[in-house]
Protein backbone atom coordinates (compact mmCIF):
# COMPACT_ATOMS: atom_id res chain seq x y z
CA UNK A 1 0.00 0.00 0.00
CA UNK A 2 3.09 2.28 1.09
CA UNK A 3 4.45 1.78 -2.53
CA UNK A 4 1.54 2.22 -4.43
CA UNK A 5 1.01 5.79 -2.65
CA UNK A 6 4.30 6.91 -2.91
CA UNK A 7 4.41 6.09 -6.71
CA UNK A 8 1.49 7.87 -7.53
CA UNK A 9 1.73 10.80 -5.12
CA UNK A 10 5.18 11.80 -5.48
CA UNK A 11 6.55 15.52 -6.71
CA UNK A 12 5.94 14.78 -10.68
CA UNK A 13 2.46 14.13 -10.42
CA UNK A 14 1.68 17.03 -7.98
CA UNK A 15 3.44 19.89 -10.49
CA UNK A 16 1.88 18.61 -13.46
CA UNK A 17 -1.55 18.50 -11.52
CA UNK A 18 -1.19 21.99 -10.30
CA UNK A 19 0.04 23.18 -13.45
CA UNK A 20 -2.62 21.91 -15.47
CA UNK A 21 -5.34 23.00 -12.78
CA UNK A 22 -3.63 26.60 -12.89
CA UNK A 23 -3.32 27.48 -15.98
CA UNK A 24 -7.00 25.50 -17.07
CA UNK A 25 -8.52 28.24 -14.48
CA UNK A 26 -6.66 30.87 -15.13
CA UNK A 27 -7.22 30.59 -18.97
CA UNK A 28 -11.05 30.30 -17.84
CA UNK A 29 -11.13 32.97 -15.48
CA UNK A 30 -9.49 35.30 -18.24
CA UNK A 31 -12.06 34.40 -21.12
CA UNK A 32 -15.08 34.88 -18.56
CA UNK A 33 -13.77 38.25 -17.91
CA UNK A 34 -13.30 38.94 -21.77
CA UNK A 35 -17.08 37.99 -21.87
CA UNK A 36 -18.41 40.69 -19.50
CA UNK A 37 -15.93 43.13 -20.99
CA UNK A 38 -17.52 41.91 -24.35
CA UNK A 39 -20.82 42.32 -22.84
CA UNK A 40 -20.70 46.21 -21.33
CA UNK A 41 -19.71 49.41 -22.03
CA UNK A 42 -19.17 52.79 -20.42
CA UNK A 43 -21.27 55.78 -20.91
CA UNK A 44 -21.27 59.33 -19.58
CA UNK A 45 -24.22 60.52 -17.37
CA UNK A 46 -27.03 62.92 -19.07
CA UNK A 47 -27.46 65.84 -18.06
CA UNK A 48 -30.58 65.88 -15.75
CA UNK A 49 -31.86 67.34 -12.56
CA UNK A 50 -29.42 64.71 -10.49
CA UNK A 51 -26.60 66.76 -11.72
CA UNK A 52 -27.95 69.92 -12.36
CA UNK A 53 -28.11 69.95 -15.78
CA UNK A 54 -24.27 69.69 -15.56
CA UNK A 55 -22.70 71.98 -13.40
CA UNK A 56 -22.01 69.08 -11.51
CA UNK A 57 -19.24 66.67 -12.72
CA UNK A 58 -20.71 63.77 -15.17
CA UNK A 59 -19.88 60.62 -13.82
CA UNK A 60 -19.44 57.59 -16.11
CA UNK A 61 -21.73 54.49 -16.03
CA UNK A 62 -21.99 51.06 -16.97
CA UNK A 63 -23.85 49.90 -19.75
CA UNK A 64 -25.19 46.55 -19.87
CA UNK A 65 -25.70 45.00 -23.14
CA UNK A 66 -27.34 41.95 -22.34
CA UNK A 67 -29.05 41.28 -18.74
CA UNK A 68 -26.78 40.96 -15.56
CA UNK A 69 -27.54 37.02 -15.31
CA UNK A 70 -27.23 36.15 -18.93
CA UNK A 71 -23.87 38.13 -18.80
CA UNK A 72 -22.74 35.88 -15.86
CA UNK A 73 -24.41 32.74 -17.49
CA UNK A 74 -22.08 33.29 -20.57
CA UNK A 75 -19.10 33.97 -18.53
CA UNK A 76 -19.69 31.19 -16.65
CA UNK A 77 -20.03 28.97 -19.44
CA UNK A 78 -17.23 29.76 -21.82
CA UNK A 79 -14.99 30.18 -19.04
CA UNK A 80 -15.83 26.40 -17.97
CA UNK A 81 -15.32 25.26 -21.39
CA UNK A 82 -11.95 27.23 -21.99
CA UNK A 83 -10.68 25.75 -18.79
CA UNK A 84 -12.22 22.22 -19.89
CA UNK A 85 -10.38 22.86 -23.35
CA UNK A 86 -6.88 23.85 -22.30
CA UNK A 87 -7.00 20.74 -19.20
CA UNK A 88 -7.49 18.20 -22.60
CA UNK A 89 -5.55 19.81 -24.45
CA UNK A 90 -2.91 19.35 -21.43
CA UNK A 91 -3.86 15.56 -21.19
CA UNK A 92 -4.00 14.52 -25.20
CA UNK A 93 -0.41 16.52 -25.19
CA UNK A 94 1.03 13.75 -21.97
CA UNK A 95 -1.07 11.17 -24.08
CA UNK A 96 0.28 11.70 -27.12
CA UNK A 97 3.79 12.04 -26.40
CA UNK A 98 3.44 8.41 -24.42
CA UNK A 99 2.27 6.89 -27.14
CA UNK A 100 4.80 8.17 -29.39
CA UNK A 101 7.30 6.97 -27.26
CA UNK A 102 5.90 3.52 -26.79
CA UNK A 103 5.37 3.03 -31.13
CA UNK A 104 8.29 1.53 -32.64
CA UNK A 105 10.15 3.12 -35.56
CA UNK A 106 8.92 3.69 -38.72
CA UNK A 107 9.43 0.59 -40.93
CA UNK A 108 11.42 -1.60 -38.77
CA UNK A 109 8.25 -2.88 -36.18
CA UNK A 110 9.53 -6.52 -36.12
CA UNK A 111 13.45 -5.55 -36.32
CA UNK A 112 13.99 -6.63 -39.66
CA UNK A 113 15.06 -4.37 -42.82
CA UNK A 114 11.88 -3.54 -44.82
CA UNK A 115 12.85 -6.12 -48.21
CA UNK A 116 13.24 -9.24 -45.52
CA UNK A 117 8.96 -8.81 -44.09
CA UNK A 118 7.56 -12.43 -43.81
CA UNK A 119 4.94 -11.95 -46.53
CA UNK A 120 7.67 -10.77 -49.19
CA UNK A 121 9.15 -14.90 -48.45
CA UNK A 122 5.56 -16.59 -48.78
CA UNK A 123 4.53 -14.53 -51.56
CA UNK A 124 1.22 -13.95 -50.14
CA UNK A 125 0.01 -11.29 -47.54
CA UNK A 126 -1.43 -12.11 -44.06
CA UNK A 127 -4.61 -11.44 -45.69
CA UNK A 128 -3.80 -13.98 -48.62
CA UNK A 129 -3.46 -11.95 -51.34
CA UNK A 130 -0.30 -11.93 -53.43
CA UNK A 131 2.20 -9.77 -52.71
CA UNK A 132 4.14 -7.90 -55.46
CA UNK A 133 8.04 -7.93 -54.59
CA UNK A 134 9.06 -4.09 -54.33
CA UNK A 135 11.81 -4.57 -57.03
CA UNK A 136 8.55 -5.35 -59.55
CA UNK A 137 6.80 -2.04 -58.07
CA UNK A 138 10.21 0.15 -58.73
CA UNK A 139 11.13 -1.15 -62.28
CA UNK A 140 6.96 -1.49 -63.11
CA UNK A 141 7.15 2.48 -62.19
CA UNK A 142 10.49 3.39 -63.68
CA UNK A 143 9.25 1.83 -66.72
CA UNK A 144 5.74 3.69 -67.07
CA UNK A 145 8.07 6.63 -66.64
CA UNK A 146 10.20 6.35 -69.27
CA UNK A 147 7.48 5.23 -71.64
CA UNK A 148 6.01 8.70 -71.19
CA UNK A 149 9.28 10.19 -71.95
CA UNK A 150 9.88 7.82 -74.68
CA UNK A 151 6.40 7.96 -76.50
Amino acid sequence: MYGFLRATFNRQQFQGLFFNTVLGNFAGYVAGSLVTLVSTHHAVERRAISNLFGVLPRKKIVVHVVPHWLEWLLALIVGFLVMEAVRYWFKHRKYAALLRALRPKRGTESGLPLTDRPEDRSGTSACGYAAKSRETVIVGHQASRSAKRDG
